[in-house]
């Protein structure tokens, strides 16, 4: 008699993992949960054999995928004889013939993914990158764009495993938790521990199973070793940064426009490096940090790691910094853009930058994303900064935003302030 398996979230990447069930001879049926599914992904998953549903059916199943962020109630009568989390379905499901790394966290994952490769790149590397912003094969001779739009959800690993790629490891974006399969799994930062699964749990309930499902090296901040350690499996090596094994000092004021030099304390020894100006050095620190601690545990020489950072330009549209005649613009554009972000990006110019001029104009786009942007947060944020002397917002016709001046674009306010800070919440979760 053939498993049955119900497959919960055609959203993120659920199909993928239906395919490969029902490839493998099981029963599948997937259900909708939020009835996003294009019909062509219905189609595709029928030309498979695989039962697609709005809602789970009353009937008994020998194993059950449900994301972590994924609500129970979606469940609904269905009974489940195995239960596994997308993550851990992909752990049991994927392979690479290449080591391969994953990184996870609230913030800076995306561009500690590319400091990353652009580290290893630098070493001789040839890297398979999957973020929020594609996939590709980057290596010292350039980058070729396999996809330009992609998912960070679990299943994305499954599908990037069927690829027949000549790279020396992977590096992979991974929201919420791990897979178990690399060989070096990092946690950029808890944060605010924001809810998942509507509201019925946290994301460390997603996070720890980065750690938890380790095999090889786990990364993480120093100043959450309390919170993760007590779940690293028996040996698996800890990394931390932050301090402990990496430390990053920036200096206390820093100049828009000009280099900012940085001093690194590794176990190798410590190091002076000239970071450039073409990106917000202190938003970064989170994802070089974590960068140099996955570095360390891939056993990557330190002096020459350090070193690759002082070619590193940034990633477009991450905390990018242009200047244009006397006045800064600053363009934020990703998934995880909310009033925490800003709240990060504003530190860091007040605190290092001294800026006590700055326009906050937003784009809410909110496309395919998990968490939007709540602009209530936001204004409450804005409001009460002193040094925030504009809230724009654009693409928000027909309405008033308490708090807002509408615009059509950005442009709009060029000029207007020292430092334009500009958001945009989009992307591919």
């Amino acid at each position: 008699m053939s498993i049955s398996v119900l497959v919960l979230d055609l959203t993120h990447g659920g199909e993928i993992l239906a395919k490969e069930y029902a490839q493998k001879g099981y029963n599948v049926t997937a259900v909708d949960v939020y009835h996003t599914a294009s019909q062509n992904i219905k189609d595709s998953l029928a030309i498979c054999g695989v039962e697609v549903l709005n809602e789970a059916p009353e009937r008994s199943f020998d194993l059950g995928i449900v994301p972590i962020h994924c609500p129970d109630k979606y469940i609904g009568k269905a009974n489940i004889s195995k239960r596994l989390t997308s993550h851990e379905a992909v752990g049991q499901l994927a392979s690479f013939t290449f080591p391969t790394v994953e990184i996870t966290g609230v913030w800076g994952k995306t561009s500690a993914c590319h400091v990353l490769a652009h580290i290893l790149t630098a070493c001789g590397k040839k890297v398979l990158l999957h973020t929020s912003r594609g996939r590709g094969i980057i290596s010292s001779e350039g980058s070729v764009v396999l996809k330009d739009k992609v998912s960070i959800a679990p299943p994305a690993v499954l599908d990037a495993s069927k690829l027949d790629l000549d790279v020396d490891i992977g590096i992979f974006e991974v929201s919420i938790g791990g897979t178990g399969l690399s060989s070096v799994s990092a946690i950029t930062s808890l944060g605010n521990n924001y809810l998942i699964a509507a509201g019925t749990k946290k994301a460390f309930d997603g996070k720890v199973q980065m750690i938890s499902a380790a095999k090889g090296t786990v990364v993480y901040p120093h100043d959450e070793s309390d919170i993760w350690s007590p779940y690293v499996p028996d040996g698996v090596k800890t990394v931390t940064f932050g301090g402990g094994d990496i430390k990053l000092t920036l200096p206390d004021k820093l100049t828009l426009g000009k280099q900012v030099h940085a001093t690194v304390d590794t176990p190798e020894g410590s190091y002076e490096v000239k970071l450039q100006s073409s990106y917000l050095v202190p938003s970064y620190s989170i994802a070089i940090s974590t960068a140099l601690g996955c570095a360390y545990a891939l056993g990557i020489d330190m002096a020459q790691a350090v070193s690759s950072l002082s070619s590193f330009n940034g990633v477009p549209g991450r905390g990018e910094v242009l200047e244009e005649k006397g006045w800064f613009r600053i363009t934020d554009r990703n998934p995880g853009v909310s009033a925490g972000s800003i709240a990060w990006n504003l530190r860091m110019l007040e605190n290092y930058y001294s800026q006590t001029d700055i326009g906050v104009a937003l784009d809410p786009v909110n496309a395919k994303v998990c968490e939007k942007l709540d602009l209530t947060d936001v204004n409450a944020l804005l409001s009460s900064d002193e040094c925030v002397t504009g809230q724009y917002l654009m693409n928000m016709p027909g309405f008033e935003t308490p708090g807002f001046r509408r615009i059509d674009g950005f442009t709009d306010v060029r000029g207007k302030h020292k430092v334009l800070m500009c958001f945009t919440k989009e992307g591919y979760l």
